[in-house]
């Protein structure tokens, strides 16, 4: 079978691939905004759960196959599964029988191994499969442990597999892209993957002038600090219960100082010093309405897309180590970074408080930094060699 130069396949069984629409979350916007890049005169394919079906387009003709997760009782087995999921495979071989792609690009190493034994295997297909890493899912399996949300029979399944998944992954995808060269150092050193085979492929966001809508009721002598993300990980909500408990808290000194948060799951709060605006679809505009941002994560992995959210509409960061992880931000310069959350994280947001300049320079400095390093100009040879 031929391969057909005008078709792209992405496999995304943890999110929605937006073609249209903003991206509200990080994972989605890193890989709606591949799959354009790497798509260019392709028409596009993609294969997503049913629940994430998405009709809208691009400006790119696309086709979709849905597929459902397997349930156990009440117990959804997700795109961990993917391998185990026979609707997957049925949605996987009804694409690939009309359609013989140029190249396929799977979001994170779940089903990798699998679809390349039916690509090349059984369809005799010579495309490139692509796997795009979002993380080093061995090290966020540490993060998921302490997620009570997650049944632990799953937990335990992805403790005892993810190591061999995603040594498996790295080893039969044409490529795989790394979020940063730290992650590629990891892959390189803890899998034996080959370094020529791991691109390194920083998010990359719309730094182009946002469109302003003014939507939150705030007074000109307020002072806004915005966290978002979803409220689902644990990461998230560890960062927004130290926002809402702690940090609210100890500043609730500065009378025209008000905490902002929202995210898909994010519960609707409204306190004095603290307001969570739960989901939040135009998510810029949002931003745009804030004075600074406040990034007091201190457990994660790969780079936060909400950084380079933060970066893009201006907005002076402080942050820990952790948050800042896999970014070229020099503190002081682009960002106030402390190590972790302490005192001295309490006394950066204060200094921005009382710093109107500072912040202004900061946000410049963040804002000329993501222009320059994280957009689609700068990343799109690395991308698209890939797939001619």
């Amino acid at each position: 079978m031929s391969k057909d130069n005008k078709h792209l396949l992405v496999i995304s069984p943890h999110t929605k691939v937006k073609l249209k629409e903003m991206p509200t979350e990080g994972v989605e916007s890193r890989v709606s905004h591949l799959v354009r890049l790497l798509a260019r005169n392709k028409e596009v394919i993609i294969i997503e759960p049913s629940d994430l079906k998405n009709s809208g387009g691009y400006g790119i003709r696309h086709h979709f196959y849905a597929f459902d997760f397997v349930k156990i009782k009440n117990m959804r087995l997700g795109s961990y599964f993917l391998s185990l999921n026979p609707f997957y495979y049925c949605a996987l071989f009804r694409a690939l029988k009309k359609h013989s792609p140029s190249a396929i690009l799977i979001s994170q190493p779940w089903g990798v191994f699998s679809t390349y034994l039916v690509v090349k295997k059984i369809f005799g297909l010579n495309s490139p499969i692509i796997q795009d890493s979002h993380n080093v899912e061995s090290e966020y399996a540490k993060i998921i442990a302490k997620d009570k949300n997650i049944p632990w029979i799953i937990k335990l399944f992805y403790r005892m597999t993810i190591n061999f998944i995603e040594k498996l992954a790295v080893q039969y995808a044409d490529y795989t892209f790394a979020i940063s060269h730290e992650n590629k150092r990891i892959f390189v050193k803890k899998y034996g993957a080959i370094p020529e085979k791991i691109i390194v492929i920083p998010p990359v966001i719309n730094v182009n002038p946002h469109q302003k809508t003014k939507r939150l009721k705030k007074s000109k002598n307020q002072i806004w600090a915005v966290f978002h993300g979803i409220y689902r990980t644990v990461q998230n909500r560890e960062a927004i219960e130290i926002i809402k408990n702690k940090l609210a808290k100890e500043l609730k000194k500065y009378k025209n100082f008000k905490f902002v948060v929202f995210g898909k799951g994010v519960p609707i709060v409204e306190e004095e010093h603290f307001r969570s605006l739960g989901f939040v679809e135009d998510v810029y505009s949002t931003l745009q309405e804030c004075d600074m941002a406040v990034v007091p994560l201190v457990s994660g992995e790969g780079v936060k897309i909400k950084m380079l959210d933060y970066m893009a509409v201006g907005l002076p960061i402080v942050t820990t180590k952790k948050g800042a992880e896999g970014l070229e931000l020099v503190n002081g310069k682009h960002a106030i970074i402390v190590d972790d959350m302490n005192d001295e994280f309490i006394r950066a947001i204060e200094y921005l408080i009382e710093n109107p300049k500072t912040r202004k320079k900061l946000g410049h400095n963040a804002k000329k930094l993501a222009k320059k390093k994280y957009t689609t100009r700068e990343v799109k040879e690395d991308v698209t060699f890939t797939s001619r």
